[in-house]
């Protein structure tokens, strides 16, 4: 994956993501759910931590957390946000490179984490699925989870948004499993791949390690982040899709319409099989 990318993007993602009201509002969803998993103390792996914005919502609420991102400039970011805590080890991982011993301490390969985070698409690098679940799998406690923000494949916002406004190619960028993403000012780079598994695909990845017990929609009433600014410049609207939102947070089988689904498993056993 290009970390430069990445970096190109560190300075200005609280500013275009985190900070907008929709943003704020589904991470805050996707963190109640993972919150309802845990309990102070604990200690959570953090997949493409990003400017850090979880890890310290983590931390404030107690919970002991490694975030990693593959990105120098995120990293930086999220190590000046979280200094103060206490809580947040902060290192460098690049989830298509992964390390035999991690963390540092990890000699006996005991299981060392409560829950497995990444949140709002880190694992949409990736093509294939099981060297990171047979990876995690000696990193997680029996019992343990595993909560994943999926950018999912048939956004229906999406595809009807952007095919209304005629841009055919954008509304159906996903339903092939890959596309290209280039980042403005990152011409020096080839585009990255982002691929867009299916809930069955992950399932299939993840097994026999994990087994699912949680699938959410993540942005269904909701729209994806390039039309935020249209939803948040009519304040009752957003308000209502919110609420619609909300509504349909148990139809876990409209989860792989919305924009990311969050997709939950749990550890079953010790090591590869």
């Amino acid at each position: 994956m290009s970390r430069q990318a990445f970096d190109i993007l560190a300075p200005h993602y609280d500013a275009t993501f985190t900070a907008s009201r929709t943003g704020s509002y589904l991470r805050q969803r996707a963190r109640n759910r993972l919150y309802s998993h845990l309990k102070p103390g604990d200690v959570v792996l953090e997949l493409g931590c990003g400017s850090g914005e979880d890890a310290l919502w983590l931390a404030q609420h107690h919970i002991r957390v490694i975030a990693t991102d593959a990105s120098v400039e995120m990293l930086r970011l999220t190590r000046a946000k979280t200094a103060h805590t206490g809580l947040v080890r902060v290192e460098q991982l690049e989830l298509d490179n992964l390390p035999a011993r991690f963390p540092p301490s990890d000699a006996d390969r005991t299981p060392l984490f409560d829950a497995v985070l990444a949140n709002f698409g880190p694992l949409n690098c990736l093509n294939d699925w099981r060297p990171l679940a047979d990876w995690l799998a000696t990193r997680v406690r029996p019992g343990g989870i595993a909560a994943f923000g999926i950018m999912s494949r048939y956004c229906l916002w999406e595809i009807v948004w952007h095919g209304l406004h005629g841009n055919i190619r954008h509304a159906i960028r996903r339903l092939g499993g890959k596309a290209q993403f280039r980042v403005p000012g990152d011409k020096p780079n080839k585009p990255m791949e982002i691929h867009y598994p299916t809930v069955r695909r992950l399932e299939r990845d993840f097994a026999p390690w994990f087994r699912r017990v949680g699938l959410m929609p993540l942005g269904l009433a909701l729209p994806p982040s390039d039309v935020y600014p249209v939803i948040e410049r009519r304040p009752r609207l957003c308000v209502r899709l919110m609420a619609l939102e909300e509504w349909l947070s148990s139809a876990s089988w409209l989860a792989q319409l919305a924009d990311h689904y969050w997709i939950e498993f749990e550890r079953i056993g010790y090591g590869s099989p």
